[in-house]
Formats: C-alpha cells, structure tokens, sequence
C-alpha cells in the first residue's frame, strides 16, 4: 500500500492510500526516503504556479529502487538512486536544438506527474541516478537544486576573481553562494532579511551579509563604489529582481534564479540597462547538470546537511507549505515517519 500527499488545487492537500503498482516497461518503482519542499512547492501550494492537478508534488527527491521494470539493466533492486524530475519529450523543437529543459512538453514529476511526497514513486529509469556510497538520501535528495544551481551559476557567467552578490540565504541562496566560492569568485555578498540566515551565510563563508533595506549602500561601499560583477537573485520576489538591477556595476549580469509569482511585474528603465550595458538573464530548471551536481555532492564539499532545518512526517507537509511558515531551512520530507513525530 503506497500512501502520498495529493495536491488538489491551491490550499488543498490530503493523505491518499492506493495500491502500489509495479513498474512499467522503463521505469523503475522507488521507495522514497527523502524529498525536499521547495519554493516551487510553495507556489504551487498559494496557486501562484500551475500544475496538473490532482498531482502528487515533490520533486527533489532520493530512495532505494525496490523494483525495476522491462527493459530496464542501468539499475537494480536495492540501488540507491537520486532523482532528475524533469521528463521531457525528445522530439520537440527545443529538445531537437539540446534545449530540453526549455522542452515544449515537458512533464516533470511533481508537478505533471506524480512525485515524491509518497512512500513510493514511479520514476523512468534514465531519470534515477546511483548515488556514491558517500553520499546519504537526505543529501541525495538535495542533489537536484544543487543541478538548479549549478544552471544559475553557468547563466552568471562567474569567472575567476569575480565580486557576486546572492540575494536570498534560504536553502537555494546557501547552495549557491558555495558554489560561486568554489567557481572562483574572490567575493560574494549576500542580502537577507532574516537574522538567522544572514549568520548562516556568514559560517559558509560570505564576505559580507546585509539587510536588504541598505542593500545598496552596503554593496557600493563594498566593492567601492562601483557594484559587484554579478548578481543571483534567489530569494523568488518582486521585488528582489529590480534590487538587484542597482547592485550591479556597469557591464554586470543579473541572474533572475527565483519563481516568482507569474502575475507580478517589475517596472525598470531600458535606458539603464542599455546606457549601463547590463546582461538579465533567467535560470530554468537544470539542462544536464544533474549528473554534475552529482559529482560536486559527492566531493562532500558542499554544505548541505546544516541547510536541512526540519525532517517531517507526509501527514505535516500542509502545514509546511503554509505561507505563515517559513523556515530557517530546507524541509525535508521522510515518508516512513509516522504521525506527530
């Protein structure tokens, strides 16, 4: 018996039991031992992200493979696995051009499909990766935003001696502002509201940490005067995307990184951005840097067990996704927890 988190609209979530199915004919059938709430999820959750609905969500997840379908000899029963949600078509245009994460059909577990707030998952099997034995499920669990921000980091286009500023410290911040150090930045800065976050960006290594309310002085008096190199805005609001417009030194790049409400605008001036030559770009889900993410995950040079901040039971995920919550770090979500823990 298979019990999982249903999403049934925006603030509707409920406990379902079904009977566990075997794997189709390349798929491999997963039980889930961790999976990760993130912002996506919370979005999702507040109705300000679409989805198929009703839909499983959760798609930064780990497990052990417990049964593997037809046609399937890349894994085994027993193999502990990570997984890549993003399914894709193949055959599209963007998909045709190596674009795939920009995939005109793309179905990713979680959010077309079903995903991993379940005790078990149904996952093709070209999307499970083995996982170091050095390398735990919590940890493989966070295995996919660390291939999201490796995306982020390849779209800043951070080269060595680089100054970078990291808006937002949560969970997606903290990864990231680690792998601008270990690409090479010589400084990076990190804007956060909340206290708490600020001194954790502090342990892992930031130059400097600043409130956004005097983000501007702050970061200009940093880097004297002029502005950082480049700015990830990871914290998924409004107004954090035009914050980072004026952190950035002439000829600087912005990365807008986070989900932001698809109903916001953002009024800025195109005489700015073309009298200071300025470079916006997104950052969308992660283009085969899954298999990288792996490897820096299983160097054990990433921090990422101290960003974990809560391990929940399925039955406490509505309460988790609640906007009045948030939390210091990632949620993650073990499926064989009972109730209450």
């Amino acid at each position: 018996m298979s019990i999982s988190a249903v999403f049934d609209g925006p603030g509707a979530i409920r406990l379902a039991e079904s009977d566990c199915a075997g794997p189709a004919a390349g798929e491999v059938v997963i039980e889930v031992a961790a999976c990760g709430i993130c912002g996506t999820d919370r979005s999702i959750f507040r109705g300000e992200y679409a989805v198929d609905s009703p839909v499983v969500l959760g798609h930064e997840y780990a497990g052990t493979v417990i049964e593997v379908g037809q046609g399937v000899d890349s894994l085994a029963s027993g193999d502990r696995v990570c997984v890549d949600p993003n399914i894709t078509c193949g055959s599209c245009a963007y998909c045709c051009r190596g674009l795939t994460h920009l995939c005109s059909d793309l179905r990713p577990l979680g959010i077309s499909r079903d995903g991993g707030f379940a005790r078990f998952s149904h996952v093709p099997a070209r999307y499970a990766y083995r996982l170091p034995d050095s390398v735990s499920l919590e940890e493989g669990a966070l295995v996919e935003p660390v291939a999201c921000c490796l995306r982020g980091i390849q779209q800043a286009e951070l080269s060595l001696g680089d100054s970078a500023v990291i808006l937002g410290a949560g969970p997606i911040g903290s990864i990231l502002l680690q792998l601008a150090l270990g690409a090479g930045a010589a400084r990076v800065a990190v804007v956060e509201p909340d206290p708490s976050r600020r001194a954790r960006a502090t342990s892992l290594g930031a130059d400097t940490v600043c409130d956004p309310t005097d983000a501007v002085e702050r970061i200009l008096n940093w880097s004297d005067g002029l502005g950082a190199d480049v700015a990830i805005e990871a914290s998924g609001r409004t107004v954090g995307a035009g914050l980072a417009l004026q952190l950035v030194r002439r000829g600087g790049r912005i990365v807008w990184f986070g989900v932001y409400p698809e109903g916001e605008r953002l009024e800025i001036s195109p005489y700015l951005v073309n009298e200071n030559e300025l470079t916006v770009r997104g950052s969308f889900n992660n283009p085969y840097t899954h298999p990288a993410a792996l490897a820096v995950v299983g160097t054990g040079k990433l921090k990422l067990h101290e960003l974990i901040s809560d391990r929940i039971p399925l039955t406490d995920i509505a309460q988790a996704l609640s906007p009045e919550r948030l939390p210091s770090g990632k949620v993650i979500v073990d499926p064989a927890l009972p109730a209450g823990t």
